[in-house]
């Protein structure tokens, strides 16, 4: 008996591993060649010159992210594939933490190795590995943050364990600012400090201290930031505009996409995250994630069984909070996030899958443990039922993101279908675009394009020379229509591009029109 569970637990190890290795050569050998928007040409460009005020990166900089492209830059010539590698890189370093965390939550074994498999399978994450933008990144520091908050929690008076969360969190927020919510998660290590035993003064002491700390792996990376940008006037500056830009003009926040509350929410839990960031529009991988989501109705049945013989009240604790911060994360993303990109609820992704992974892994503890009952085999079956289950998760995820992962890489982006038509015409012309055109710049095109936000302003350019066709995206011809101008009688169709949606959730499909004069 004891041998085939050796040997099942080998063979499961082995599993987790290779799925691992293969993902992340999967990533590597289909990073991809396209910079489909506009932050990911922005990235690009950063390799080669760093200037916030050109955006290159946009604010605030992602200096740790560059950083870390730069050093792959020096061996893959790409700069877009350059940051696609090293995001693979920083994927595959996450399974540390991972497997600790599930270690941590739970009886720990081999079994610990299939939270990692999950995650780094996971459709919509995986595809982010193979793409130059911070994301991914930033989630696979987010992975070793969560891990390093867990690990004090068992000795949050430890200086050295204290320091480590604090430090791991200014990595963070140097590779992606807008996971701040996360920060919710240092609140537990405060709070200990102010209820640990002795006096006030030493208290408040290693609170000070502490938050001082915070101040400084923060100063860290803002410090080069500025001396980047010269000033600390001129860096300030461009703090307030881009704030003051990201809620208004381009941020597709709650303020410059107005979008009643029900329907915002429907997008950002239906689509975003449930179809697109969880299951990469399959319906089979969300089928199977809402068979492991029972798991935790079970564990609450279980729940004598679940307190038994592990140290539940840190994990608890530890749960809770992780709750609270996908909670804080979620109402960022629903107010002041773009609603049209389901990357930016990615980091919702990682409380969930664990949550729901540790939740199911307790329960077949607990099932397969029990043999109080009257039918402890059906308990053993119905465990074992579990762990398949998440076997089989994991595979199917496999195969359907290596799928994803040969597409995302040879199907061409609708815009660069555009900017190849249009390259094709041979009369005079201007192209008038949204954010297709930063695009565009990056593919060095050599036709006139611009990017336009007025309705006069462009009547003003369009007349200037009566000889040049004039050709607009339905997104300009949109925003003109927003703008209560009805140029859809001026205008006629040329030509459509697209592109899959899970790739381009905005740009997917683009359609040039030619206006009439």
């Amino acid at each position: 008996m004891r041998r085939k569970a050796a040997s099942a637990s080998a063979t499961t190890a082995l599993f987790a591993i290779a799925v691992m290795v293969a993902a992340t050569c999967l990533s590597v050998f289909y990073a991809s060649p396209f910079a489909r928007t506009w932050d990911e040409v922005d990235f690009a460009l950063a390799l080669q010159r760093y200037d916030l005020l050109a955006m290159q990166p946009h604010f605030p900089g992602y200096p740790y992210f560059i950083l870390g492209g730069w050093l792959f830059h020096r061996w893959v010539n790409d700069p877009v594939q350059a940051l696609a590698i090293f995001n693979s890189a920083m994927a595959l370093s996450s399974a540390v933490p991972m497997a600790l965390l599930a270690h941590r939550c739970t009886s720990g074994g081999v079994k610990s190795l299939l939270l990692p498999a999950l995650v780094l399978t996971s459709p919509y994450l995986w595809l982010m590995a193979a793409r130059p933008m911070s994301e991914c990144a930033g989630m696979a520091l987010l992975w070793w943050y969560l891990w390093s908050v867990r690990y004090a929690m068992d000795r949050p008076i430890s200086l050295p364990r204290h320091m480590l969360a604090l430090f791991m969190f200014g990595l963070l927020m140097g590779t992606r600012l807008s996971f701040f919510p996360f920060g919710l998660a240092l609140l537990p290590l405060w709070m200990a400090i102010i209820e640990q035993e002795g006096g006030r003064l030493r208290r408040w002491g290693r609170l000070g201290f502490s938050a001082a700390m915070t101040v400084l792996f923060q100063l860290i990376w803002v410090a080069g930031l500025i001396l980047s940008e010269g000033t600390l006037s001129g860096f300030w500056k461009l703090s307030f505009a881009f704030v003051a830009g990201h809620f208004s003009e381009w941020g597709g926040g709650v303020v410059s996409i107005p979008m009643p509350l029900g329907e915002r929410l429907v997008r950002l839990l239906g689509l975003n995250l449930f179809e697109s960031s969880l299951t990469g529009g399959s319906a089979v991988i969300g089928a199977l994630l809402s068979l492991v989501a029972l798991a935790p109705l079970a564990s609450f049945a279980w729940r004598p069984l679940l307190t038994r013989g592990y140290h539940w009240s840190t994990n608890q604790k530890f749960m809770l909070w992780l709750a609270g911060c996908a909670l804080l994360y979620a109402l960022w993303a629903l107010f002041g996030q773009n609603i049209e990109k389901p990357r930016h609820v990615v980091p919702v992704v990682a409380p969930l899958l664990l949550i729901l992974y540790v939740a199911a892994v307790r329960t077949a503890e607990a099932l397969s443990s029990e043999r109080r009952t009257v039918q402890p085999q059906l308990r053993r079956i119905a465990s074992g039922l579990i762990n398949i289950l998440l076997i089989v998760l994991i595979s199917i995820q496999f195969v359907y993101g290596a799928q994803l992962q040969k597409q995302q890489a040879g199907e061409e982006p609708a815009v660069y279908q555009l900017h190849r038509y249009v390259s094709s015409q041979h009369e005079p012309l201007v192209l008038f675009t949204w954010e297709e055109t930063r695009v565009l710049q990056y593919l060095g095109a050599a036709y006139d394009h611009q990017r336009i936000y007025t309705y006069g302003y462009f009547l003003a350019i369009a007349q200037a020379e009566p000889g040049r066709r004039v050709l607009l995206t339905d997104h300009v011809v949109q925003g003109f229509e927003d703008q209560g101008k009805p140029i859809r009688d001026h205008v006629k169709k040329m030509a459509e591009f697209k592109s899959a949606l899970l790739f381009d959730p905005v740009y997917a499909e683009i359609t040039l029109y030619e206006w009439i004069r």
